[in-house]
């Protein structure tokens, strides 16, 4: 994929994502956004994600004005309610109390920026339906695996069989970045 820009970055330290760009082939450099990523009041999920994925690439492509940007950022969505971070264990088990047995929504907003032209900023969306889940279980699942640094206190790709049921869409845009649409999209800039 390096061939279709000289320097992609990414403006995000997700260890996630900077691993679905490898998988994919994509060479990128990585300089992490420094933005406010608060949420809005009254704003919609979907507006959310994509205005802080657009701000972040935003922001690093004017320090990098030769570059493309890469930025994205993720959210749960349960009934219109987001889940973003947990603050701490009791907030992230808190999360997963609510998404059991229900299927929510993972948004993720992407955003391809290169200083001085239009964006290309676009919001992925994937079904995930939990199991019903004991408070042992979730006990069991955070023994294994760290909640407090994962959009709705989960990953997917760790551990995920324990939490998840089934989903609609793209595994990937769970995991934090839709990379099948991202390589599809750079494929188009090419042209």
């Amino acid at each position: 994929m390096s061939m279709y820009f000289a320097k992609i970055i990414l403006a995000s330290a997700s260890p996630r994502r900077q691993e679905l760009l490898r998988e994919a082939g994509i060479s990128f450099a990585v300089h992490p956004a420094e933005v406010d990523e608060e949420l809005l009041p009254g704003e919609l999920p979907a507006v959310s994600v994509m205005r802080l994925a657009a701000l972040k690439a935003g922001a690093v492509a004017a320090q990098h004005p030769c570059s493309l940007v890469l930025g994205a950022d993720t959210l749960v969505v349960l009934d219109g309610k987001m889940f973003g971070k947990p603050a701490d264990f009791a907030d992230a088990c808190r999360m997963l109390k609510e998404l059991s047995g229900r299927t929510h929504e993972v948004l993720t907003g992407v955003s391809l920026v290169k200083y001085g032209q239009p964006a290309y900023t676009w919001c992925s969306k994937t079904l995930v339906t939990f199991k019903i889940l004991r408070d042992e279980q979730i006990a069991a699942y955070f023994r294994l695996v760290n909640p407090l640094d994962k959009a709705g206190s989960y990953a997917i790709q760790e551990h995920g069989e324990l939490l998840v049921e089934g989903i609609q869409g793209l595994r990937s845009n769970v995991i934090g970045l839709p990379v099948e649409e991202v390589v599809q999209k750079l494929q188009e800039l090419q042209k």
